[in-house]
């Protein structure tokens, strides 16, 4: 009796041994975590984000939970991120009204489009919400000025020279290639094409031949200030134009300024006969009779006054 009770046990207890080995331990899930905080954004199967003080304390939950099977989104809280929602994709197909009311709106790249009508401009940028047209006038764009190019002129102050060439033919050297897109920018009508990356070679000076015959064979010019000057001969006169080609000189005679110079009537009469001329700028001026006027304009041939009326100008 004592023998098969002790069979008994000793079956019972291998079974129970046996039992425990088959079983699977059950998942520890009492980590303990750090006190830090370090906030996690965490999306569960079902959609729903949840924000968990670390990454441990999540790793806990999804042990204790484990249908529920939460994913790192973002290592912040969740008010960072968005929802992941469902949402019904918004109705794009509006039946707009056969009526033709245009409208110009601008994209957010600046680019300039007509609609027929807002209703049409609605679905349009419904259908391609990354356009965002805006309206900016009740009518067709053409209607609308093209607005002025905002340029960027927050340029280096590094020297790196450039060479570029004009519309105009003129050469002309910018600081650095950001300057001369500057430049390109404020003038469309004249822009810069490169030429080299280096500065713009200097224009060498004319060589002017100044070897002129010692023979006096006067000549009389007006240069560029107005004033007439008498050169020995021709030749000394081109060689002032060689050395100043920018000032505007007129040949006036092939004699002495002074020769050249008409001999002006110096006595008028008395008697008070007032005439009104005019200058070529347009101001009046009145002289005591056609004598005076005829006198001035003799002496200042550069600055005739045309004869308007007899009378004095105050009068007329």
């Amino acid at each position: 009796m004592q023998f098969s009770t002790l069979i008994t046990l000793t079956v019972a207890t291998s079974m129970a041994v046996l039992s425990a080995m088959a079983a699977p331990a059950a998942p520890k899930c009492g980590t303990v975590c750090p006190t830090v905080y370090q906030p996690v954004c965490a999306k569960a199967i079902d959609g729903l984000n949840k924000v968990f003080d670390s990454a441990c304390e999540l790793k806990n939950y999804n042990c204790k939970h484990p249908n529920a099977k939460f994913v790192v989104v973002g290592n912040s809280v969740c008010l960072d991120f968005v929802a992941v929602e469902k949402r019904a994709a918004p109705k794009c197909d509006t039946v707009c009204p056969a009526v033709y009311q245009p409208v110009c709106a601008k994209a957010i790249n600046g680019l300039n489009k007509a609609f027929g009508n807002a209703c049409e401009l609605k679905n349009y940028n419904c259908e391609h919400p990354n356009a965002n047209f805006v309206t900016v006038a009740n009518t067709e764009c053409k209607d609308i000025p093209a607005p002025a190019p905002v340029c960027n002129k927050a340029c280096t102050k590094i020297f790196k020279p450039v060479c570029a060439k004009l519309q105009s033919g003129k050469s002309q050297t910018f600081s650095n290639a950001c300057e001369m897109d500057v430049f390109n920018c404020e003038h469309p009508d004249d822009k810069a094409q490169l030429v080299a990356n280096a500065a713009c070679p200097a224009t060498p000076a004319p060589v002017c031949n100044k070897a002129c015959p010692y023979n006096y064979d006067p000549v009389c010019a007006k240069v560029q200030s107005g004033e007439t000057k008498t050169f020995g001969n021709a030749c000394e006169l081109n060689v002032y134009k060689c050395e100043n080609p920018t000032d505007k000189i007129e040949l006036l005679a092939s004699a002495d300024c002074a020769a050249a110079a008409p001999a002006c009537a110096l006595a008028c009469p008395t008697v008070y006969k007032p005439v009104c001329a005019k200058y070529p700028n347009g101001n009046l001026q009145t002289f005591g009779n056609k004598c005076e006027l005829n006198v001035f304009n003799c002496k200042n041939p550069a600055i005739t006054f045309s004869l308007i009326t007899e009378g004095d100008c105050d009068a007329n």
